[in-house]
């Protein structure tokens, strides 16, 4: 008997391909070419997410010019839930570092969501945030302000009744206590600027790229108890700064200068006026005569 061995050569293995799939962040044209691209971690509150940067740090942010009302008052849910719908966490949002004023435990800053539109902004127009000046005053200072006119003479949010601070920020002389250095959140690395096209000038109150103007997203209001029920200001116009066309008097420089030129005083809650001064006795009124 003959025993015939066979080797058996198995055919070669086929090359696994592994497919990767990457994802391109697409930049809204409305974003500044200066701002940062972060990623939305977690909505806070009406006013404050915390974002990760792209080293992979995580920092707290909060809307500069726009503070929603705190948690337990009314509004605060309806801001809540708006600053979630144009942050979802996870996703993609973009901020100045140019312009950011550190803040114990966040950073106040100018933030545009991942579609685009001006958050900021948004808030106020929406009546779901006050602008609250941080000096020195920034590139959307006076923008701010005139939308949340806007939106107090439309009664739009907390300008419907229920809530609706003293505007006046009284933030700014807190002195920070020895030894809260640590509290201050690091900054948030800014890229350089990016320079102005030809033939562009420079403009006093220039609109924040990706705002909606004059566009309004319809808001459900929260119940409004009866014992928390605040008037708000209901001028009969929107004006236009240091315009006298009956809605509102022209702005001037300080109270002397208005009380000069016949106008004043001014009432905190009645006057929109009033905002434009300080009470630097804290009485409810400024320009007193």
């Amino acid at each position: 008997m003959v025993t015939v061995t066979k080797t058996v050569t198995p055919p070669a293995a086929m090359p696994t391909t592994t497919k990767t799939t990457k994802t391109t962040t697409t930049r809204p044209k409305t974003v500044p070419k200066d701002a940062v691209q972060v990623t939305v971690k977690k909505i806070v509150d009406g006013d404050t997410a915390d974002v990760v940067t792209t080293s992979g740090r995580t920092v707290r942010i909060g809307l500069l010019e726009a503070e929603a009302p705190a948690k337990g008052v009314c509004w605060s849910p309806e801001a809540t839930a708006r600053l979630k719908a144009l942050l979802p966490p996870g996703k993609p949002a973009y901020v100045r570092a140019a312009e950011q004023v550190p803040e114990q435990e966040r950073i106040l800053i100018y933030v545009w969501s991942g579609k685009g539109v001006y958050v900021n902004g948004d808030m106020v127009r929406n009546g779901l945030a006050q602008t609250v000046n941080s000096f020195p005053e920034h590139s959307y200072t006076e923008w701010q302000y005139w939308e949340q006119v806007r939106a107090q003479v439309d009664k739009l949010g907390l300008w419907s009744g229920c809530w609706a601070a003293d505007t006046y920020d009284k933030r700014g002389g807190v002195q920070a206590p020895p030894g809260a250095g640590a509290a201050t959140p690091a900054p948030i690395e800014p890229v350089d600027a990016s320079p102005a096209p030809p033939g562009t000038t420079y403009s006093l109150e220039p609109i924040p790229p990706g705002s909606t103007a004059g566009s309004v997203a319809a808001v459900r209001p929260s119940p409004s108890p009866a014992s928390n029920s605040t008037p708000s200001p209901t001028p009969s116009a929107s004006p236009s700064p240091g315009a006298s066309d009956g809605s509102l008097d022209p702005r001037y420089g300080t109270c002397e200068e208005a009380n000069a030129a016949g106008f004043g005083p001014y009432r905190r809650g009645v006057d929109l006026e009033y905002d434009w001064y300080i009470d630097r006795d804290s009485d409810g009124l400024v320009c007193e005569t």
